[in-house]
């Protein structure tokens, strides 16, 4: 008993020394046993990752930077308001051009149908300071697709620029307009593009839409309702000066 007694105080003694040394005693080799296969089985853990279909951003995702076509732009001799607008095939009467205003907005809403080769590049500008034909010195329209959920600019479409003239848009101001061509089609169902162009030094980009309205204003500051008046006026100048 004696014997006992002084081996279970040295054992005693033996997990203080190993407490106050901050170690951390080993386990009896008599624990009880890990139950279940999973224990000593390897485990692989997925991770979130930026390559899947979901989240992966195309090579040529569209950079959606820029408003130029929804807001006035400072050039290097006042501020211009620039818009893109379809064109309607032949030669129509403007006067005669009709839109449905009980509807939504749409392509089928004109009673005209476009011509899917043409557009008209319109910017309006203080009459003071009238732009000239070599004012507009680049100009680019990438199509567009989406891709999940991300816009994709396609390769820019050989487009062929021609100056069409200035007309007086009242207010002290003129519209400069000039006619876009292209061999291959600008409008394709659902999307649109995107437009890049430099005119008077002052790059612009933006995402035109698909229907004959422009801003009215040039000052600074939030242009006006787009209307469809002064657009129609655009292409009605368009037809007999082209």
């Amino acid at each position: 008993m004696q014997y006992r007694a002084m081996a279970l105080s040295f054992t005693a003694l033996a997990c203080v020394s190993t407490l106050l040394s901050g170690c951390t005693p080993e386990p009896e080799p008599n624990g009880p046993p890990v139950k279940g296969e999973e224990s000593s089985e390897e485990r692989t853990y997925s991770k979130s990752s930026k390559d899947t279909p979901a989240s992966r951003t195309p090579n040529n995702a569209c950079s959606q930077s820029g408003d130029g076509l929804r807001e006035p732009v400072w050039t290097d001799s006042s501020s211009v308001n620039v818009n893109i607008s379809p064109v309607f095939a032949g030669s129509p009467n403007m006067d005669e051009v009709s839109y449905d205003d009980t509807r939504s907005d749409g392509w089928d809403n004109y009673s005209d149908e476009f011509d899917p080769n043409r557009l008209i590049l319109v910017a309006l500008k203080s009459s003071s300071l009238p732009l000239k034909a070599d004012d507009l010195t680049s100009f680019a329209f990438q199509p567009i697709h989406r891709d999940g959920a991300h816009t994709v600019c396609e390769d820019a479409l050989d487009t062929t620029v021609r100056f069409i003239g200035n007309r007086d848009a009242g207010n002290n101001q003129e519209a400069s307009v000039w006619e876009i061509t292209s061999d291959e089609e600008f409008y394709r169902e659902p999307d649109f593009g995107k437009v890049s162009l430099t005119i008077r030094q002052a790059r612009i980009e933006g995402m035109p839409d698909r229907y004959v309205k422009r801003q009215q204003k040039v000052e600074s500051g939030d242009p006006s309702t787009p209307k469809r008046a002064p657009a129609f006026d655009d292409l009605k100048f368009y037809y007999q000066n082209r």
